[in-house]
């Protein structure tokens, strides 16, 4: 061959040469081509057979070897319906005019037409599986087009509603200091309060209580045990005048010498003074009279039904301290502060049982001034009047019987009976009992009763707000996409031992003078913060602790069919919030009015979302990809389309939208300044080739004239 082989050696490195040039000229025109793969240039040796020790070079070969595995860089992009392949495979597309055919491409670059259909910048509609509700129900893959009609409205069926509900709720009317101030008050919803609301007052007809008051004298403070001679004389003398009686004289004999004397005084000071009282007693007007030790002091006093006046005197004159009786009270006058308590508690030592709602109080009633009070009992001293006991047992009700006997009243009326009465105490149960209860006739039970609301009308709304807190507000719609605003308050009932129930209730009704403005849902209960129970109101069925369903949901007027309240498992609960307030974790319905298509996007799970001007958005299609055994062996065509090969294999279908990457394109894969280097060695390949031809034309020359 000698140089007519390396003549053509040369011609085929030119010939590879130029198809790199090809490539490298065609790989930076397509550098700024969305989603481009470039080709690069490989070369064959070509060698001749020949014995081994006269092989030779050979002449050259060039192939195209396609870089479709390599991925390009991924860039932003403003246009939602763009999306990019971020790893292996295609998009799976067809021709733009739908003239049918498979092709696979990585230019993502797809917009609406005027069609409805994704297009992308080639031409190539964007295919995948149709979508109805948010499930895949396309089988084969279709173009995907873009319906732009209207969404239609839904009706709203059912509130998602999770919230916690402070323990104390600090409502407009909660004040900090007043046990009760942060519950509602149904008795006082005058028109809308159900039941009968019940305030306990116990009455006592006292039978037997006194109608007048007789005459009665303190004396002196004596030790009932020690010796009479102590403090009396031989002989000393009391003058008693009983009303128009003649006086008489009690004379003491302290030395056993009766003499003139009529009172034994031998003894101590308290057998002297039974003794004076029997005396008192024989005399006339004196029957039924008692004399003795009261509250440390010499006593007299007329019998009970006495109306005589009492005149006392003495020789020496101080004796025992009787100087001065009291005015009998007439029948008609008696009063709690002129009687003295001992008339009505006729026996020393009585009790007195008072329980309102969880707390009890207990009384010791002292008449003489002589006991002495066991553990969590209260000694009430009974020496002095009637109502100077009773304000002592008011007191301390107020000060230590609970919140239900904060503005307690114990008094005497006016017809003789015995009152204890608890006004505003609506909550807690009252049972008085005793042995003094039994005196006067106040051994019983009044059961409290708050009555109920299940509607709050537009009179009492005021109140109504400031007794209870905001549960938040959420928009429903009608069949027709009607929207309408149900606003929710809660409010406490009632909290005793860590049990507590609320009440749910919506605004029904804003007209003026309605009388529905609130309308209660359902009460819940809470017991230590998990709720334990819902019992649904008027046309509302509860189902366990998760849901209700209100039959008729009425609002203005308007009524917008069934609706369920769903809470979830533990969606409601009751624990301790300083704000006071509900704090809603979750607030939302399933309705929607009508609305206009304005957009559509690519999800991250690969699916097309269509956009509505009501917030709505819907999936209308799943974009499938291709991915091959060989891609690199794909067929190119025309605006980076490839079609399937035997050497690239069957496509394989990936439904599930992995790698799309929406608001997206991927750039050629095309390298600028690797392409730019490549141009240089080529070039100089090439010239070194066109050297090769030169000098083998010259040897050529060289031979043919050898022979001129």
């Amino acid at each position: 061959m000698g140089i007519f082989g390396a003549l053509q050696s040369a011609v085929s490195g030119l010939k590879a040469q130029s198809h790199a040039m090809e490539n490298i000229s065609g790989n930076i025109a397509n550098s700024q081509t969305i989603g481009y793969k470039r080709i690069d240039t490989s070369f064959v040796d070509m060698i001749p057979d020949a014995p081994v020790k006269q092989q030779i070079a050979g002449a050259v070969s060039s192939y195209s070897r396609s870089m479709n595995t390599l991925r390009g860089d991924i860039q932003n992009a403003d246009t939602e319906t763009y999306m990019a392949l971020n790893g292996n495979g295609f998009f799976v597309t067809e021709k733009g005019d739908g003239s049918g055919g498979t092709f696979y491409t990585r230019r993502g670059d797809f917009d609406i037409d005027r069609n409805g259909y994704l297009v992308n910048g080639a031409g190539y509609r964007l295919t995948g599986l149709g979508m109805s509700n948010g499930v895949v129900t396309g089988s084969v893959a279709e173009a995907v087009k873009i319906d732009n009609s209207f969404l239609p409205a839904k009706r709203s069926t059912t509130i998602n509603y999770q919230l916690n509900l402070p323990q104390s709720p600090k409502t407009a009317s909660y004040v900090s200091t007043t046990p009760g101030s942060e519950l509602l008050k149904p008795w006082s919803y005058s028109g809308d309060v159900q039941g009968s609301p019940v305030a306990p007052k116990v009455i006592g007809p006292a039978a037997g209580a006194p109608t007048t008051i007789p005459a009665y004298g303190y004396g002196n403070i004596v030790d009932g045990t020690a010796l009479a001679s102590t403090i009396l004389g031989d002989n000393n003398t009391v003058t008693v005048t009983i009303g128009a009686n003649p006086p008489f004289n009690l004379v003491f004999d302290t030395d056993g010498t009766v003499g003139g004397a009529n009172v034994d005084a031998t003894g101590d000071i308290a057998t002297t003074l039974a003794n004076m009282q029997a005396a008192i007693q024989a005399s006339p007007g004196g029957a039924g009279a008692v004399v003795g030790i009261k509250d440390g002091r010499v006593f007299v006093q007329l019998g009970a039904a006495s109306t005589d006046s009492l005149t006392l005197g003495s020789a020496p004159a101080g004796l025992l301290g009787l100087a001065s009786a009291t005015t009998p009270v007439t029948a008609g006058n008696v009063t709690s502060a002129n009687m003295p308590a001992d008339l009505l508690f006729t026996t020393n030592g009585q009790q007195l049982e008072i329980t309102v709602g969880s707390v009890t109080r207990k009384y010791l009633i002292d008449t003489k001034g002589t006991l002495t009070a066991g553990s969590g009992v209260v000694k009430v001293d009974g020496t002095g009047s009637l109502k100077e006991m009773l304000d002592v047992i008011q007191a301390d009700l107020r000060a230590n019987g609970g919140a239900g006997a904060s503005g307690a009243t114990v008094s005497w009326d006016a017809t003789n009976d015995l009152v204890v009465d608890f006004p505003g105490n609506y909550r807690s149960d009252v049972t008085i009992a005793g042995s003094a209860a039994n005196t006067v006739g106040l051994n019983q039970t009044v059961t409290a009763s708050t009555g109920t609301l299940s509607t709050v009308s537009a009179a009492n709304a005021e109140l109504f707000v400031k007794e209870s807190i905001s549960g938040g507000g959420i928009t429903v719609y009608s069949q027709t996409g009607e929207p309408v605003n149900v606003q929710m308050r809660w409010a406490k009932v009632s909290d005793d031992a860590g049990i507590a129930t609320w009440s749910l209730f919506y605004a029904s009704d804003s007209a003026p003078g309605s009388a529905n403005a609130w309308t209660k849902m359902a009460d819940y209960t809470f017991d230590q913060g998990v709720l334990s129970g819902i019992a649904g109101g008027s046309g509302v069925t509860v189902s366990g602790t998760e849901r209700l369903n209100i039959a008729n949901l009425s609002i203005n007027g308007r009524s917008f069919g069934s609706i369920t309240v769903d809470h979830g498992l533990k969606g409601m609960t009751q624990f301790a919030d300083n704000s006071g307030m509900a704090t809603t974790t979750q607030l939302k319905q399933d309705g929607y009015g009508a609305g206009e298509f304005i957009s559509v996007g690519i999800s991250d799970e690969g699916q097309v979302i269509a956009s509505y001007t009501n917030g709505e958005t819907r999936a209308v299609a799943q974009i499938i990809t291709a991915s091959f055994s060989n891609p690199n062996a794909l067929k190119r065509g025309d605006g980076g389309a490839y079609t399937a090969t035997t050497e690239s294999g069957e496509a394989i279908i990936n439904q599930s939208g992995e790698g799309i990457v929406g608001s997206s394109t991927e750039a050629s894969n095309t390298d600028i300044s690797e392409e730019f280097t490549k141009l240089i060695v080529t070039q100089q390949a090439y010239s070194a080739n066109t050297k090769i031809v030169t000098a083998a034309d010259e040897m050529l020359q060289e031979a043919l004239n050898m022979i001129r």
